[in-house]
């Protein structure tokens, strides 16, 4: 079953909304990718040969997804040294107007926590229609979750993505605007990846390459 959200209005969730997170946090890493160490630092966790990274204008970190359907997945140097860490993540990311435009609706880009290759969060945002979605592997009745904006920017323009998962609460903001609010998951324990992401992909089946970038990169600590 898919939950959509929208930003006009409130629907009720399948599964538990817990009562508020502490909103206080600690910033354990920061990143512009302004300097090739930096850059260096994030490695790529999946997607073979098809994933590059690019250092795009000394400024950002530049994904190239070279056909579809694909996920490429790069890890911060951020992980948990416990089962179910706590961390949010935050990073401003761009779909590039390189992108070929017969893959641009299925284009997106994400971060995600908890994660591995076999489990993890995962916010995404698809800039070329204008929607979100927050996802979990494995999956579960009532996710993903997604929904429409009018203020996410489109192709070429830059959008912040932040995901938190302390506890078994998820929240995610796109563009500062709250669009899970304490989403609570009954069963986190199914998810054992430690590692912070960095995500770019698109769904379509086709040999054409989207490439996207990624700025800004905050992790925090409650």
């Amino acid at each position: 079953m898919r939950l959509r959200i929208t930003t006009a209005a409130t629907i009720a969730l399948a599964l538990a909304v817990g009562v508020g997170v502490a909103a206080a946090t600690v910033v354990i890493f920061s990143s512009n990718f302004s300097s090739r160490t930096e850059f260096r630092a994030v490695q790529k966790l999946g997607g073979g040969k098809t994933c590059r990274k690019f250092w795009r204008d000394k400024e950002s970190f530049g994904i190239e997804v070279k056909k579809g359907p694909l996920q490429c997945d790069f890890q911060t140097p951020v992980s948990g040294d416990a089962k179910e860490p706590d961390h949010e993540i935050e990073a401003v990311a761009t779909v590039l107007k390189s992108t070929a435009k017969g893959v641009r609706k299925e284009t997106y880009v994400g971060v995600g926590l908890r994660a591995d290759k076999s489990s993890r969060y995962e916010l995404r945002v698809f800039p070329d229609i204008r929607e979100w979605e927050l996802r979990r592997k494995p999956d579960r009745q009532g996710f993903p979750i997604d929904g429409k904006s009018g203020g996410i920017g489109r192709i070429g323009k830059s959008n912040k993505l932040k995901l938190r998962v302390f506890g078994d609460k998820i929240t995610a903001f796109v563009n500062n605007a709250k669009v899970v609010p304490e989403l609570t998951d009954p069963s986190p324990g199914e998810l054992n990846g430690r590692k912070t992401l960095i995500i770019a992909g698109h769904g379509s089946n086709s040999g054409k390459a989207a490439e996207s970038s990624v700025s800004d990169v905050r992790i925090r600590l409650p």
